[in-house]
């Protein structure tokens, strides 16, 4: 054979064997399987964000996200400012089921977002400004896991980030 056509079947080989593979794509999602009545209602929920510090003046706490845990029993209310500023704070509220467990943190914080929940656990992301950090730029960050420990209250598996 010549060495050009060696080549030539070499190339058409490699590409028909580069085309046809492709990485694994990742499991699709578990369907939803809790229902409505699973969490907290909107009462309890209103009732739990009145209980919150008073936010700046002129500004009310509103909802900004809610999710749970794949296993139905961890629920989570994102509360934020209306009219946010890019550093203004914001608070985590978790639910056994209907029945709150309070805030993820004391005091409301900036730069805090749920990250993944898990079968029984929920990761929150929190962020801090260090240094010359800008409001919009924080570098501070750590995730926290949270669950329902075995007393049936909220437990952070994870240091939470002091302020």
């Amino acid at each position: 054979m010549h060495p050009r056509l060696i080549a030539i079947v070499a190339f058409v080989g490699l590409l028909a064997v580069g085309c046809g593979w492709s990485p694994p794509s990742a499991p699709p999602p578990k369907p939803d399987t809790c229902a409505p009545s699973d969490g907290p209602s909107a009462d309890t929920v209103a009732d739990q964000i009145a209980k919150l510090p008073a936010p700046a003046a002129g500004r009310q706490w509103t909802q900004v996200n809610s999710g749970h845990t794949a296993n139905c029993r961890l629920y989570w209310v994102q509360v934020g400012q209306t009219n946010p500023e890019p550093n203004s704070v914001g608070q985590l509220l978790f639910f056994d089921r209907q029945t709150p467990l309070g805030p993820a943190t004391p005091e409301p914080r900036p730069y805090i977002n749920v990250v993944t929940n898990a079968d029984d656990t929920v990761v929150v992301s929190y962020q801090w400004q260090q240094g010359q950090d800008s409001p919009k730029s924080p570098t501070g960050i750590a995730t926290v896991r949270f669950r329902i420990g075995d007393d049936g209250k909220l437990a952070a598996i994870d240091p939470i980030p002091k302020p």
